[in-house]
């Protein structure tokens, strides 16, 4: 049964088509991913500029720049602010830059400025196999980019929910 299977599975037409839509379909799965992530930095850099905008207008956020250190718990809150926003900051700006490749496939950018694919690869008996290795080569790195993304997404909002923590706890206390 197993060796019938098997025969059908070589000699089925489709067979090629479906690996190659199973293909198309994770690599733009993953390359909405990556684009998800650098939405969701926008949102959190957005966010931390409303709060230091609201800050800086009513001025009593900011504490630990106002006057000298001191143990009450609006100036530490003050402190822990600043520091998780400036976290919060760091963690995003690392969303956004490029992540470095672990090998180029013909679907990245880059590998067209060194020449791309060249039309004997295109006219070569290996098409299909060809096509299928940069395929899977941009999946692994579209992969570990939306990785990457995603670990400093995840930091940076941790780090902004301790900022509003932070921001609500001084407006409490400052009543």
């Amino acid at each position: 049964m197993n060796d019938l299977r098997t025969e059908s599975n070589a000699s089925d037409p489709w067979r090629l088509y479906r690996a190659f839509d199973l293909l198309r379909a994770l690599h733009q799965h993953f390359y909405d991913q990556v684009k998800t992530a650098d939405q969701k930095a926008g949102v959190i850099l957005t966010l931390l500029t409303i709060l230091f905008a609201y800050s800086k207008e009513h001025g009593k956020i900011l504490v630990f720049l106002n006057g000298p250190s001191s143990s009450t718990p609006a100036w530490i809150l003050s402190v822990v602010f600043a520091a998780a926003a400036f976290f919060s900051i760091v963690c995003t700006g690392l969303v956004f830059l490029p992540r470095i490749k672990t090998g180029t496939s013909a679907m990245f950018w880059g590998s067209w400025i060194t020449g791309g694919i060249k039309a004997e690869q295109l006219m070569g008996p290996g098409l299909d196999e060809f096509i299928m290795s940069e395929y899977l080569k941009d999946l692994r790195n579209l992969a570990l980019i939306c990785q990457a993304k995603y670990r400093f997404v995840r930091l940076a909002f941790r780090g902004t929910a301790a900022t509003i923590l932070c921001f609500l706890a001084i407006v409490l206390l400052g009543k």
